[in-house]
């Protein structure tokens, strides 16, 4: 799908029509003051996913990226505001914390701990599909906007930060740093709730229960309390999250004989659940 934009929050009737209409309205590319294009969104995600790989314990397992990049492209297909320069790269990290967390330029990583925790394809699908919105809905380059207006909004507005040197050197100038702490890793409580409004979309569209995303989210909160906490720090719950999400999905269409599960899931599950244990000492994760 192309790039969709319009004024407003974004029309979910339109997906009636097959259209989703999704506003980058929140300081980032043309709309902004900083000039960031997608290429240069992709060029700061690879160095960021670079350092956050030297800090997080990667999970390598053919299987297991091949069933998760086959699935986050499917989505991603179907994402709004989708460019043809995001790379859409998947990996797992062997943590037995529940979180998953988005770079700009489509670099997605999910926490074993996450699809350990699902209990179908579908809520796999919603953690991905939100995440994928952080990046469609380039929720990263926002974050790193806002900071670099607020510590030096003259230059920025005077045009000295757009002339010269690319966008990841400025990040450099102005001191915004890389890795698992990364300002790219955390998201306002609107943030979220655009992520989830995109991410909902997206599953309608891909053919899965969009409720499955709201129903994960409801589920590890009740279940694993003592594994979400950091999931919950990274990704700020919006008042009433899953009321908000089941209202917006009858705005999305009639409802469709939903894919709620797959083989190749339970599949996927048995053998992350008959690994070795993820390391005890771990360190934090990022935001999403």
């Amino acid at each position: 799908m192309g790039e969709v934009t319009a004024c407003g929050i974004g029309n979910l009737r339109s997906a009636r029509l097959g259209r989703a209409i999704w506003p980058l309205d929140l300081g980032v590319g043309r709309h902004s003051q900083v000039q960031v294009s997608p290429a240069e969104d992709v060029q700061v995600g690879r160095e960021n996913a670079a350092q956050v790989e030297k800090q997080l314990p990667i999970l390598h397992d053919p299987e297991l990226d091949r069933y998760l990049g086959e699935l986050g492209r499917r989505l991603a297909a179907y994402s709004p505001n989708n460019r043809s320069e995001y790379v859409w790269l998947f990996k797992v990290v062997n943590s037995r914390d529940i979180n998953a967390f988005a770079l700009p330029g489509g670099y997605i990583y999910v926490n074993r701990g996450a699809i350990e925790a699902a209990q179908n394809e579908a809520q796999l699908a919603g953690v991905m599909a939100h995440e994928e919105g952080h990046v469609v809905m380039r929720h990263g380059t926002h974050q790193a906007s806002e900071m670099m207006l607020a510590q030096a909004p003259l230059a920025i507005l005077g045009g000295a930060l757009g002339q010269g040197g690319s966008w990841l050197s400025r990040l450099a100038q102005y001191g915004i740093g890389f890795g698992v702490k990364s300002v790219f890793l955390h998201n306002s409580r609107s943030i979220e709730a655009q992520a989830d409004q995109v991410g909902a979309y997206t599953l309608y569209q891909t053919g899965y229960d969009p409720h499955a995303m709201a129903q994960f989210f409801q589920i590890i909160q009740e279940k694993y309390p003592e594994r979400t906490m950091e999931f919950f720090s990274d990704h700020p719950n919006p008042e009433h999250r899953i009321e908000k999400v089941d209202q917006e999905i009858p705005e999305l269409g009639p409802p469709k004989a939903w894919k709620t599960d797959s083989p190749d899931f339970e599949s996927v599950k048995h053998r992350l659940l008959s690994m070795p244990p993820p390391p005890k000492v771990n360190p934090k994760a990022p935001a999403a």
